[in-house]
């Protein structure tokens, strides 16, 4: 009699336990459902296509959210012949949950030798549950005689800085040469 009873309670566990984790499961799903469509939208970015070496690129960008929790950027730099620098996620301020129009910038070395590098910068606004907008890709090359214009439509988000980006780049010729810049000795 007492083993009839210990079977069926483990029994009546078991089958509750199963139907308590299918609830949680569907009420999850659902919610995540209802997230859906929800991310941050970019609706308007630029940036210069070609630099002076040594200036500071400026990254203009406009985002929104319906919910209002956007959170950070994150930013992926790639280089033609070197591949891609680590992520950076830079935050973004509490008033910028909802919408923002403000720039990114990004200090470049000195030197010629960029002159012949490309790079691609792809962003990506995140709000609180990690839902991505949709990614955008900026290029850019460097020119000794080029000079980075804000046009009219950006001036005021001029006025709004958003993050540095810390991307430590070199020139191409830096890692085709072993990584020690063209220094042999």
């Amino acid at each position: 009699m007492f083993r009839e009873i210990l079977v069926l309670s483990v029994l009546a566990v078991l089958i509750l336990g199963y139907a308590n984790s299918q609830t949680y499961s569907q009420s999850y799903t659902t919610s995540m459902q209802q997230d859906q469509g929800r991310a941050p939208i970019v609706v308007n970015a630029y940036a210069a296509k070609v630099i002076r070496p040594g200036d500071t690129w400026m990254i203009f960008i406009q985002a929104e959210d319906p919910n209002g929790d956007m959170k950070s950027i994150a930013a992926v730099l790639w280089e033609a012949g070197v591949g891609y620098y680590p992520t950076e996620v830079n935050m973004l301020k509490a008033e910028d949950a909802k919408q923002f129009s403000g720039y990114l910038f990004m200090k470049t070395p000195t030197g010629f030798n960029l002159n012949w590098d490309e790079f691609e910068l792809t962003l990506i606004v995140r709000d609180s549950r990690m839902h991505g907008s949709q990614p955008v890709k900026l290029a850019v090359t460097f020119d000794q005689a080029a000079k980075q214009v804000i046009p009219e439509k950006w001036k005021e988000a001029a006025n709004h800085e958003i993050a540095s980006l810390m991307f430590d780049i070199e020139s191409s010729s830096f890692y085709n040469r072993g990584g020690n810049g063209g220094n042999f000795n």
